[in-house]
C-alpha cells in the first residue's frame, strides 16, 4: 500500500535532509516477514526520487530486517521509535502491527521471460522469477550448459542458441550478457519482433542507444537499462529528473566499482597488485579487469547518462580516459576515477581526481558509485548507492520487470 504526502514549499537553501516540494514522500505498509520483496517496494518509490517512510510489520524485529536488506541493496534506511521526527532520512521505517498486512494480489496476464546470461546478475534475477507467480520463465540463454551455477536452471529451459530463446515468443528479454556483440544483436532481434527488453550491459547499451531507442519505438517495445549504470543506485533516474527539471550542464559521477575499490586500497598504502587481487576476490574485477582498468567501463555508462540528459549520441571511443595502473601519477589522497561531461564546453572524458574536499565523493565505499548533476540554473541532483554485485543490479532489473507489469 503506498501513499504520497503533499509538502509545503521549502527555500532551497535549506539543508539536504528537508523534504522539498518536488520531493514526494511515499508512505508504504510493509509485510516485512519477506525482507527481500519488501524492500524491493522501498527501493522503486527511491528510484521515483521519493523518500519513504516504511511502516514494517511481521514482528518485533521487522524493522531491523527491512533495513538489512536495504543496505544490501545500497539504500540507506533509518529506524524510528514512535513518537519521533521521520523525514530526516530519505528512508524511514518505524515497526508496524505483528500482523501483517495482506494485499490483494495484482491481476492481468502473466509475462513470459526469456533469460540471456545465467551469471552474477543473470542468476540473481532467475531466482526471482522462479518464485514469482506473475512471470513464466520460457527459457534460459548460456555459453556453457554443464557449468556449476548456484542456482539451478529447471530442466527444458537451458538454450544455447539465441535465436532458438525468442523462437519460444516471450513478452519480455531480460539481457545480462557481460559482452557486447552478442548482448545488442539479441537486443535488436528482441525489438525487432516488438519483445520487451530490460538490459543489464552497459557495453550493448551505451554503444548504440540512440539507435535502439529508435527501433523500439518503431515496433512498440518498451527498452528499459536501468541497471546499465549504477548496479542498484538510481543514476539513471536521477539524471532524467534532473533534466525534467531543467537543462543539463555537467555530470560528475564515480561510475565503476572496481575502480572505486582499487583507489581506496591505495590511498591506505595497499600495493597495486594487491588492491587488484582483492577487488578480484571480492567479485568486483573480472579475471580480466582491462574494461575497468581502462577506462571503457565507465565512458560506457557515461554515454548513457549523456543520452538521458542531451538525447544526443557520444559515442564512448569519444571520452577522453585515463588508466589505472601500478604507474600511474595519482593525485594525493582520496582519489576517484571521475566520469565528467560539461556541455557547455563540450567536454566528456574520465580521469582521476582527488576527492578530498568533495562531500559527494570523498568517503565513498569500495563498490559504491554516486553522481552529481547541475542543470542551468545552478541546482544539484545527486545519488549514490551500490554500484555492483548480484543483490544490487538484480534489484534494478527487477524494478525495470516490476514496470512491464503496468500497461505502457
Amino acid at each position: 500500500m503506498t501513499a504520497l504526502l503533499s509538502l509545503p514549499r521549502t527555500p532551497a537553501s535549506l539543508p539536504e535532509t528537508v523534504v522539498r516540494a518536488d520531493e514526494p514522500v511515499a508512505l508504504l505498509q510493509l509485510d516485512a516477514t519477506d525482507p527481500i520483496e519488501a524492500a524491493s517496494a522501498v527501493y522503486r518509490e527511491v528510484r521515483r526520487g521519493r523518500r519513504v517512510v516504511a511502516v514494517a510489520s511481521g514482528g518485533a524485529d521487522a524493522p531491523d530486517r527491512l533495513i538489512a536488506a536495504l543496505d544490501a541493496i545500497g539504500v540507506d534506511a533509518v529506524s524510528h521509535s514512535h513518537g519521533e521526527a521521520l523525514l530526516t532520512a530519505p528512508v524511514s521505517v518505524v515497526a508496524g502491527p505483528d500482523a501483517t498486512p495482506r494485499c490483494k494480489p495484482a491481476s492481468g496476464r502473466v509475462l513470459r521471460v526469456a533469460l540471456a546470461g545465467c551469471g552474477v546478475v543473470g542468476g540473481g534475477v532467475l531466482e526471482r522469477l522462479l518464485r514469482d507467480p506473475r512471470f513464466e520463465v520460457v527459457g534460459v540463454l548460456v555459453r556453457s550448459p554443464g557449468r556449476r551455477r548456484d542456482i539451478t536452471i529447471p530442466a527444458g529451459l537451458t538454450l544455447t542458441d539465441p535465436a532458438a530463446l525468442l523462437a519460444r515468443e516471450p513478452d519480455v528479454l531480460v539481457e545480462a550478457i557481460s559482452e557486447a556483440s552478442t548482448g545488442l544483436a539479441l537486443i535488436r532481434a528482441a525489438l525487432t519482433r516488438g519483445v520487451d527488453v530490460v538490459s543489464a550491459n552497459k557495453q550493448a547499451i551505451g554503444g548504440d542507444l540512440s539507435a535502439l531507442t529508435t527501433l523500439a519505438g518503431s515496433t512498440g517495445a518498451r527498452l528499459l537499462y536501468s541497471a546499465s549504470v549504477g548496479g542498484g543506485a538510481p543514476l539513471i533516474e536521477t539524471v532524467r529528473r534532473a533534466r525534467a527539471h531543467g537543462p543539463v550542464v555537467r555530470i560528475e559521477a564515480v561510475l565503476n566499482g572496481t575502480c572505486n575499490f582499487i583507489l581506496n586500497r591505495l590511498a591506505d598504502g595497499v600495493a597495486f597488485d594487491e588492491a587488484l587481487k582483492a577487488a578480484q576476490d571480492a567479485g568486483f574485477a573480472e579475471e580480466d579487469p582491462t574494461a575497468d582498468l581502462s577506462g571503457q567501463d565507465a565512458a560506457a555508462k557515461l554515454a548513457i547518462l549523456a543520452h538521458e540528459a542531451l538525447d544526443g549520441a557520444l559515442s564512448p571511443d569519444a571520452i577522453a580516459r585515463e588508466t589505472l595502473s601500478g604507474e600511474a601519477a595519482l593525485p594525493a589522497g582520496r582519489t576517484r576515477q571521475l566520469a565528467g561531461l560539461d556541455v557547455r564546453s563540450d567536454r566528456a572524458q574520465v580521469a582521476f581526481h582527488s576527492a578530498e574536499d568533495d562531500a559527494l565523493f570523498a568517503d565513498l565505499p569500495d563498490e559504491w558509485n554516486a553522481l552529481r548533476v547541475t542543470t542551468g540554473d545552478g541546482r544539484t541532483f545527486t545519488a549514490r548507492g551500490r554500484g555492483a554485485g548480484r543483490r544490487p543490479t538484480t534489484e534494478s532489473v527487477w524494478s525495470d520487470l516490476h514496470a512491464l507489469l503496468t500497461p505502457a
